[in-house]
């Protein structure tokens, strides 16, 4: 990290419940042992990277309002490393010993599937050399299969061939980057896959290509050696109408078919 990013904030520290001091833990001990361990074994606090780093907290009615001076918008692999120092010494300062990403956060999407594979790469580089200086890990990678208008009507439950195999490709990727990291696991969130209305859905389908896809990414997590586990993020309407991973009840069901 060649600069400090946040050079009028200390590392914030545990000193009780009656400390006034606002940047510091009240309750939170890290190395209090509770239970046979300590703290911070218990509560693994993870830094989510779209929502301390890449979020621009825009809404339909207006653009982003955070001010970030590490980040200077650009798809440059060098916007990308400096965002990565940023996030590495506010982990620091926090105690935190995790982290985890969707790609598209690390890196930028570019041109086409090479290019962006590429830039993905290079920054995972610097993330490791991160990782090594601080002793921070990756708590889990993920593939971001929603923002670009190519998913609009899903990823792994598109009607559209091309954009399943983009998506299939992109996880690969994902994949690689995540095992390459020391990832503890890897996560899968279909905010696209679901519908709108029945009138233009065959849902027995789009299910059974999801379930293809999850089929594929099993197998080629045995193919790398990757041990981690595999986790499914189930959230209603977010933003499909009808989420296929809408709540636990719906992935358990879907997983026992």
């Amino acid at each position: 990290m060649s600069q400090e990013h946040f050079p009028d904030i200390p590392k914030i520290t545990f000193e009780g419940p009656k400390t006034k001091n606002r940047l510091a833990f009240r309750h939170y001990n890290a190395d209090e042992f509770v239970g046979g361990r300590p703290m911070k074994d218990h509560l693994r606090f993870s830094m989510a990277y779209w929502h301390a780093m890449k979020n621009p907290s825009g809404d339909p009615f207006g653009g982003g309002t955070r001010q970030r001076p590490w980040d200077d918008g650009s798809d440059s692999v060098d916007n990308a490393k400096r965002v990565a120092d940023a996030g590495f010494e506010f982990m620091q300062k926090l105690g935190l010993g995790f982290y985890c990403f969707h790609d598209r956060d690390i890196a930028p999407e570019l041109g086409d599937l090479r290019a962006s594979n590429a830039a993905l790469d290079a920054v995972a580089d610097h993330l490791g050399d991160l990782q090594k200086a601080t002793g921070i890990q990756l708590l889990w990678g993920t593939a971001c299969l929603f923002s670009h208008p190519r998913y609009m009507q899903g990823a792994a439950t598109s009607p559209d061939a091309d954009v399943y195999a983009i998506a299939a490709a992109q996880v690969k990727k994902a994949m690689d980057v995540t095992h390459r990291l020391g990832g503890l696991g890897y996560t899968f969130w279909g905010g696209r896959e679901g519908y709108a209305t029945l009138l233009n859905t065959d849902m027995k389908r789009e299910l059974a290509n999801l379930a293809h896809f999850l089929h594929m990414a099993v197998d080629y997590k045995k193919k790398i050696g990757f041990t981690g586990q595999f986790y499914i993020e189930p959230k209603p309407r977010e933003p499909s109408t009808h989420q296929y991973d809408s709540d636990a009840a719906a992935c358990l069901n879907f997983l026992r078919e």
